[in-house]
């Protein structure tokens, strides 16, 4: 598959997002979108290569610099002309879209709009003004998103080179861990690391001995690592997420660590088998994670933390709780994060027909043999 497929492929399906709900166009805004429709890198260009669909200037902000509106007839990129050489060199070239740049002091979201389409408008951005007065385009949030659901085989192969990458950048940055290392440091090495790759790092998780029992969203301090540490990685390319958390002990650890860390990666294992394409959600809820705790003597234990669910273009479209609506989809992206007090498991994997396939694999890590899961990195010694 090359790019132009691709990019036909999700064309199609917002065309049918069009006719399904009686709008004349939608309007992409957010990040997530504008690079999923974007279709990553040009079809000669490396995976390690930095550019490739990136609409962001401000990183904290959820849109971009540009956007997509689309009709049945077209699909024109729009943003200001600060960013056009950029934009139609390095990120979106090569796509049969169209091209509306305007003066950046005079630039109207709603003026291009009413340029580009005549009817009703869809979004995926709340407050966006159409057409004269107060009037707002129609908020369709997840009804776009769900067209990224499916993952293509061109973004399965972009996503199977993040998924490897960053868990190999992940090996690379724990092992250079040291007793007395600042968590700081640990986050600036990769941070180093994958941004040489044009990787994002989108959340900034290490948290250490103490801490551990204390913050499941521990982000990084001065404190100093001492005996035992997580690390965790969003890394973003392209739009996608790779999920991944990592364990690292710097000096001998308990046996009920060692016992609670691999009970839970069992269980995430056993989530990732539970996640089968036609499977309700809140049924792998209940069943997978309701009930491994359950078996973990814990059942109150999913309370104290998300679980994760659905990701791909997010860290996670769909956070799953007990009622949450839909069902597992083919060739999807998943990311479960089952905790206990001071240890967690996650990786990012795909849905097949023939099972869960696995992305942010390093084959170097140490892994439990009979779950495949990763297990706790023991660097005693090795820096001695």
């Amino acid at each position: 598959m090359d790019r132009s497929a691709e990019f036909a492929i999700k064309y199609e399906r917002l065309r049918a997002l069009l006719r399904t709900h009686g709008v004349a166009g939608l309007v992409l805004r957010s990040r997530a979108n504008v690079s999923w429709l974007g279709c990553g890198p040009a079809d000669d260009a490396p995976l390690s290569a930095v550019q490739g669909s990136r609409s962001e200037v401000w990183h904290q902000s959820d849109g971009g610099v540009a956007w997509f509106v689309v009709t049945d007839a077209t699909v024109t990129l729009v943003t200001e002309n600060i960013e056009l050489p950029r934009l139609a060199r390095d990120e979106f070239g090569g796509l049969p879209i169209d091209i509306l740049a305007q003066p950046w002091h005079e630039s109207d979201p709603s003026r291009a709009i009413a340029e580009l389409v005549r009817g009703p408008v869809g979004t995926d951005s709340p407050g966006l003004p159409v057409g004269a007065g107060d009037s707002e385009a129609r908020l369709m949030t997840g009804e776009i998103a769900a067209c990224r659901a499916e993952l293509t085989e061109r973004e399965r192969d972009r996503y199977r080179w993040l998924g490897r990458t960053s868990a190999e950048i992940m090996s690379e940055v724990c092992r250079a861990i040291r007793p007395g290392m600042p968590e700081a440091e640990v986050v600036a090495l990769a941070h180093e690391r994958l941004h040489r790759l044009g990787i994002a790092q989108e959340v900034d998780i290490v948290c250490s001995d103490d801490r551990l029992a204390e913050d499941r969203h521990g982000l990084y301090t001065d404190r100093r690592i001492n005996e035992l540490a997580m690390v965790v990685f969003c890394a973003h390319k392209w739009g996608l997420v790779a999920n991944l958390t990592r364990m690292v002990a710097l000096a001998v650890p308990s046996a009920e660590t060692l016992r609670r860390h691999e009970a839970i990666s069992r269980m995430d294992h056993a989530l990732m088998l539970a996640t089968r394409p036609g499977t309700a959600l809140r049924d792998v809820f209940r069943d997978a994670v309701a009930g491994g705790y359950a078996a973990l003597g814990e059942p109150d234990a999913w309370r104290d933390h998300h679980q994760g669910g659905s990701t791909g273009y997010t860290g996670r479209d769909t956070r799953v709780t007990p009622t949450s609506a839909g069902t597992v989809g083919t060739y999807q992206a998943f990311a479960w994060n089952p905790s206990l007090v001071g240890v967690k498991s996650e990786d990012t994997f795909i849905t097949t027909p023939a099972g869960p396939e696995t992305l942010t694999v390093d084959p170097f890590w140490p892994t439990y043999a009979a779950t495949g899961k990763a297990a706790i990195l023991d660097l005693t010694g090795s820096y001695e």
